[in-house]
């Protein structure tokens, strides 16, 4: 391959982590520990639920760490499906990549971002009507404009070198992070070492007893892991960046597991924190409210409302970027295996990005939240496809052990990897494990979960058809030219 299909090797550790924790903490964690608390039904199983999706993240980071480091490609779980399972399974990660997962993110994050805080942000006229087509029933609103606008800002930040972004990315997620951290120390300090309002919380929730019967513990378990494992969901970003690493053997494994110790941490004390300041009843109630503001407001007062507002848009921005920086390595991985357009692999010669991916990414998240009101069912409706990608990629580490060698393309000695899975076989057997008794729990246990599993089912399938189709003209148009 020519230096100039090469990207240039610039994320360290420090910027690393900054990827990781800027991708998995989101909006996620400030709505679904009230989802969380309402499936669990008990305070004790609420924080449990979000330990055990502490420990699953863990798992799998650390066993994926394994795939990074033996195959420092850009394009990460694309790549690792490509060598292990074959070129089928790859294509199909990265069509769901480009049409679902990674750009329905950025659509949503965008959208999200302006209508969370849109009012004080553009004022009113966010909610405004853009162009309305009566024949048609389509409405554009300035939300959505502004969201497009959103997109196509941190795309080309990305686009001028991955140095602009790491730069921006370190500030925006550095920053609320290290406010949350603060606020939420002092919410648990005086739980723990002072008698008052918080501790008085914390023995009652924790003395609180359910009124529901009927559920075994396993029904509750699994369909409140769903939006945990999500909210978790971003710990394998920096396996996309491998090629834009200074050295990929040290860099991953280091930064996946200070990142993810990170998140696992503060995740875990945010819902502590809410069992100290809000009753378990409220937040299992119909109408919880916007629960991480009520805490914040114990410490805060009424200027907790506005802090907190502001640091998730830093949070959201950083999603957004880190999620733009990944998926255009992705299809720049497809496109030299020539199952993308072939333009996507090109690198601009003055910023050495993958630009033209950038651009067809924005273009179609763009595309997405034009034509859809409700992006959020889109990406949950592909939430059993990506664990069960998910599960594939991890399976990839028993595998590879089995059948390591040269002929697989694995940059490391025989028999001597460079960097192994933390506690094999256990973390990658626990990992899997976990994330298969999610999948049949929400089968089982979950809403509409058989109509789930038909729509991820039939996403496989077209993503399978549409790679047989394209294998089938890729073979006649090369026996026209032979």
């Amino acid at each position: 391959m020519s230096d100039q299909h090469i990207l240039k090797r610039r994320v360290g550790v420090a910027d690393a982590v900054s990827i990781i924790i800027g991708n998995v903490i989101g909006i996620g964690i400030f709505l679904t520990p009230a989802q969380v608390a309402q499936s669990t039904d008990s305070p004790w199983l609420f924080l449990v639920v979000w330990f055990f999706g502490g420990l699953i993240a863990l798992a799998g980071g650390m066993s994926s760490a394994e795939l990074g480091v033996t195959m420092p490609h850009a394009g990460g779980d694309y790549v690792f499906l490509r060598k292990t399972w074959g070129l089928p399974w790859g294509f199909l990660y990265g069509y769901l990549s480009f049409f679902f997962s990674f750009t329905g993110s950025i659509a949503v994050f965008a959208t999200g971002v302006v209508q969370y805080q849109g009012q004080s942000l553009f004022g009113p006229s966010v909610s405004a009507e853009v162009l309305s087509i009566p024949g048609v029933g389509y409405t554009l609103y300035m939300h959505q404009l502004i969201a497009i606008g959103i997109i196509f800002f941190l795309t080309f930040l990305n686009y001028r070198g991955i140095s602009q972004s790491l730069r921006m990315q370190k500030v925006i997620t550095y920053t609320p992070a290290f406010f949350l951290t603060l606020v939420i120390a002092v919410i648990i300090g005086r739980a723990f070492f002072i008698e008052g309002g918080e501790s008085q919380m914390l023995a009652t929730n924790f003395s609180y007893t359910s009124v529901t019967t009927e559920k075994s513990i396993w029904s509750m378990i699994a369909p409140a892991m769903i939006p945990v494992f999500f909210t978790y969901t971003g710990w394998n970003v920096t396996l996309y960046l491998a090629e834009d690493m200074k050295d990929p053997q040290k860099v991953i494994p280091k930064s996946m597991l200070i990142g993810i110790l990170v998140v696992f941490a503060l995740y875990f004390l945010i819902c502590l924190s809410l069992l100290a300041t809000i009753p378990f009843t409220d937040l299992i109630g119909p109408n919880p409210g916007d629960v991480v503001n009520r805490a914040m407001g114990s410490v805060l007062g009424s200027a907790a409302g506005n802090v907190l507002a502001m640091l998730i848009i830093l949070l959201i921005l950083g999603s957004i970027n880190t999620t733009i920086l990944a998926g255009s390595r992705i299809y720049m991985a497809m496109a030299r295996d020539k199952i993308f357009l072939q333009s996507a692999a090109h690198l601009h010669p003055r910023y050495g990005t993958p630009s033209r991916g950038l651009w067809a990414q924005a273009l179609w998240a763009s595309v997405l939240i034009l034509a859809f009101k409700d992006i959020d069912a889109i990406l949950q409706l592909t939430t059993l496809v990506i664990l069960f990608l998910s599960f594939l990629t991890i399976s990839s580490v028993f595998i590879l052990r089995f059948r390591f060698g040269s002929s697989h393309d694995i940059h490391s000695i025989k028999h001597t990897l460079m960097y192994k899975a933390l506690g094999y076989p256990y973390f990658p057997g626990f990992y899997l494990m976990a994330v298969a008794f999610i999948i049949f729990g929400t089968f089982v246990f979950g809403k509409d979960g058989w109509q789930k599993a038909a729509f991820g089912s039939g996403a496989v399938l077209t993503g399978f058809l549409v790679y047989a189709i394209w294998h089938r003209t890729r073979k006649k148009e090369k026996a026209n030219e032979s």
